[in-house]
C-alpha cells in the first residue's frame, strides 16, 4: 500500500489530507478482502466442480479486477496530489526568492 504524501501537503490542505487518510483506511480493508477472496476462490474452485461454483469464482474474479482498477486509480490520485503539491511548494519558494530580490518596502514600491 502506498503511503499518503502528508509531508508534501500544506496545513491548508487538511481536508484533503483527512479525505486521503479515510480513503486509505477503506483501501486497506479492500486489500484484506482481496487476499481473502483469493483464498476463497481457490477453495471454491477445488471443492465445487459445478456451474454454480464456476459462476461464483467468476464473480470473485470480477470483483478482483475492480479492486485492481481502484488501486491503480488511487495510485494515480496520489501521484497527482504529490505532483501538484510539489509544484505549489516550488512556486511558493520561487516567489519568496524573487521577493528577496526587491529592496525597500514592497508596499511602497507597488504604490508608485
Amino acid at each position: 500500500m502506498t503511503d499518503i504524501p502528508n509531508d508534501n501537503l500544506k496545513v491548508s490542505s487538511a481536508v484533503l489530507t483527512q479525505t486521503l487518510g479515510e480513503l486509505e483506511g477503506h483501501l486497506q480493508t479492500m486489500e484484506r478482502a482481496y487476499t481473502q477472496s483469493e483464498d476463497i476462490s481457490q477453495q471454491v474452485a477445488q471443492s465445487m466442480k459445478s456451474a454454480a461454483g464456476t459462476k461464483f469464482v467468476a464473480k470473485i474474479e470480477n470483483w478482483q479486477r475492480g479492486y485492481r482498477t481502484v488501486m491503480a486509480e488511487y495510485k494515480d490520485l496520489l501521484d497527482a496530489v504529490g505532483t501538484t503539491s510539489k509544484v505549489m511548494t516550488d512556486t511558493a519558494g520561487e516567489a519568496e526568492s524573487n521577493m528577496d530580490l526587491w529592496s525597500g518596502d514592497v508596499y511602497d514600491i507597488l504604490s508608485k
